[in-house]
């Protein structure tokens, strides 16, 4: 039975389970592989299989991966396990947002950047990364702006189209092996604004009788 495209989690209780680097390396090669024993699992990742049933047994009641029957082994039958779906979805976030699902996506961006910068720095060990302007092979970009609501709209139709193309080469897995990720948030200082006032049309100020002495008093007291 050919497994569901999407899935969906259901809490983000569950949902957390699937930041560890470890159990998403689990999920990542039984996607690849099919349904498989642990000890396959073990020998694509080179972990050790005793290291990852306790993983597996987690993902399993997190919904992550099912019980896929048994297969005849070399002694005794295998126990076989694959992914539940080909792709997951976190938990629908509430309009208002607890405060746990607010932390389940900051904790989903903080381990899918550092998985991201482990897959550079891989590369960047193993001599992979083209530095040449004609053959580059990698893109790095950071910025700190100011958005209104609808330039902040636009950014993220682009991102969307972004994802439109990663998920045809995820479909047809076709060409080198990439990872990409893309984040924007708003910027929280624990001093200074958050955000830019919207400029307003300058007026000329006002002067009367009545508030003009006193600023010629203050000016003379300067002196």
């Amino acid at each position: 039975m050919p497994r569901p495209a999407r899935l969906q989690i259901k809490s983000p209780a569950a949902w957390r389970v699937i930041l560890s680097p470890v159990r998403r390396e689990i999920v990542e090669a039984m996607q690849e592989l099919g349904p498989c024993p642990i000890a396959d699992v073990a020998a694509a990742s080179g972990r050790p299989a005793d290291a990852l049933y306790r993983h597996v047994s987690i993902l399993v009641k997190a919904g992550f991966l099912v019980d896929a029957g048994t297969r005849k082994g070399k002694r005794n039958p295998e126990r076989l396990y694959d992914a539940a779906a080909n792709d997951f979805l976190a938990p629908n976030v509430r309009r208002a947002g607890a405060a746990d699902e607010r932390q389940m996506i900051a904790a989903t961006a903080e381990a899918l950047a550092k998985a991201t910068a482990r897959s550079m720095r891989a590369s960047a060990t193993a001599g992979r990364l083209e530095c040449d302007a004609a053959a580059r092979n990698f893109a790095v970009t950071h910025y700190l702006t100011w958005l209104t609501p609808s330039r902040f709209e636009e950014v993220r139709s682009l991102l969307l189209r972004i994802n439109e193309i990663i998920e045809a080469g995820r479909r047809e897995q076709v060409g080198e092996l990439y990872e990409s990720l893309a984040i924007l948030t708003p910027v929280t200082r624990a001093r200074g604004t958050h955000a830019r006032p919207t400029p307003k049309t300058a007026t000329a100020p006002r002067t009367t009788t009545k508030n003009a002495a006193p600023r010629r008093a203050r000016k003379k007291n300067t002196r």
